[in-house]
């Protein structure tokens, strides 16, 4: 089962509707994605890194890709 179906399914269990969760669940995954990047990066990012790391997985990159653009700054 990938994250978005569980996530998906305990939130219907928390006795959301499936409304809520589709609004939500793009989001919960930037999240998460964006604690991907900090674990893979082994520190605490600062606030400049964490709102470019939010713009770029908005826009679509992936997490490797984020991490990539952070090592080269």
């Amino acid at each position: 089962m990938d994250i978005e179906a569980l996530l998906g399914a305990a939130l219907r269990e928390a006795g959301y509707g499936q409304d809520a969760i589709g609004s939500a669940m793009p989001r919960i995954l930037r999240i998460l994605e964006a604690e991907d990047v900090r674990i893979e990066m082994g520190r605490d990012l600062s606030r400049k890194e964490r709102e470019y790391v939010r713009l770029q997985l908005e826009l679509g990159l992936s997490v490797r890709e984020v991490v990539a653009g952070l090592k080269s700054r």
